[in-house]
């Protein structure tokens, strides 16, 4: 497997850090570093935005959630814990960006409440995944057999599909 290989985890940090810790080790031992969330604690675990022990405690939340998003926007992939479907704002946020970027993006179940177009082939159990990157060297293929570019929002814009509607 590739050494080098960056990723980010994303999900509810003020419910799921414990769990997300989980997934950054597993995938951290496994050769791939993450670059977002750094091993840490929650400091201040009953408000909305969650900051942890690891942030520069000089900036607010909207420069936390930039730093996150620049280490998040350089990674090769982004896993996102949804456990039981749940998916809070933040993580809604930055799933766009990501799908925006065209960054891989892999689910450990299909979110709820998110109305877009999500691969059966992108839900995947974080330790299916890093096995399979470890037997092939590459990200599994997130492919589907419907026409994933009906989904397009580029696409969908340049062709004028949904002017009317």
């Amino acid at each position: 497997m590739n050494s080098t290989r960056q990723a980010s985890i994303i999900g509810s940090f003020r419910k799921y850090y414990s769990d997300i810790k989980r997934i950054v080790l597993l995938f951290n031992q496994s050769g791939i570093k993450v670059l977002s969330p750094r091993m840490s604690f929650i400091i201040n675990p009953n408000d909305d935005f969650v900051f942890l022990n690891s942030d520069n405690h000089k900036y607010d939340s909207i420069e936390i959630q930039l730093i996150a998003l620049h280490r998040i926007l350089r990674s090769d992939f982004v896993y996102v814990f949804t456990p039981n479907g749940y998916i809070g704002r933040t993580t809604c946020y930055e799933i766009g960006r990501v799908i925006e970027k065209a960054i891989p993006i892999y689910y450990n179940s299909r979110p709820k409440d998110l109305p877009i177009f999500i691969p059966e082939g992108s839900i995947i159990e974080p330790d299916e995944l890093v096995l399979r990157i470890r037997e092939t060297g590459r990200l599994p293929e997130i492919n589907e057999d419907c026409d994933v570019f009906k989904y397009d929002l580029t696409k969908s814009l340049r062709e004028g599909l949904y002017y009317d509607d």
